[in-house]
């Protein structure tokens, strides 16, 4: 009898798989909003329908599990900037982008929070994403600078360094100051102005 040898290539997931992983993310998600991450595996499990052992065999962790959420979350955010980016037309798109995405990180901040630096950092779904999200940014610096109202040779990793600013104020004692974020995401916005746009 002929052995099938495996070709080492990944896969595709059933589609009642990807369905399931959907319903447990957007279910983790409600549940550490409502219960915080004390919310149980067994309770995200329950609310979305599925055993615990479909739990496990998606996120062999809890922790797994936050950072497969965060990853949802940013896959969530690079789709809905890429929706404005293609209606965008003549208006300027970047610094609404980033104030979209600090929303997201003190939305998140239990999260960042929660997950160990190392776990997040070697995550190859947060990798892919940070690249798409990167790729995202400058397309749209790409498009303020055709309306003039970003400076030449600004790029992504500008405006990322840029960023990690104000994620820092937004995820500090200082984030329930609106306008501690809003201060420096203007500054932001100062610091990659083309000029007379200010």
């Amino acid at each position: 009898m002929a052995v099938q040898q495996d070709s080492g290539e990944a896969r595709p997931q059933r589609a009642d798989a990807v369905r399931n992983r959907e319903r447990l993310l957007a279910a983790a998600a409600a549940v550490f909003r409502e219960r915080g991450l004390g919310g149980g595996v067994g309770e995200i499990a329950a609310r979305a329908g599925v055993g615990r052992a479909t739990l496990f065999r998606n996120f062999p962790t809890k922790q797994a599990l936050m950072v497969a959420l965060l990853a949802h979350e940013m896959r969530q955010a690079i789709a809905q900037g890429r929706q404005t980016l293609a209606e965008a037309d003549d208006h300027g798109v970047l610094l609404q982008y980033a104030e979209r995405v600090v929303a997201l990180q003190q939305e998140n901040r239990g999260l960042l929070q929660a997950v160990a630096w190392d776990a997040y950092m070697e995550d190859p779904e947060i990798a892919t994403t940070h690249t798409d999200l990167m790729a995202l940014l400058d397309e749209m610096i790409a498009h303020d600078q055709r309306l003039g109202l970003i400076r030449e040779g600004i790029g992504s990793s500008d405006v990322m360094m840029l960023m990690k600013g104000v994620f820092a104020v937004a995820c500090s004692p200082l984030g329930g100051d609106t306008g501690a974020v809003e201060r420096h995401l203007e500054l932001v916005g100062q610091a990659i102005a083309a000029s007379g746009q200010a």
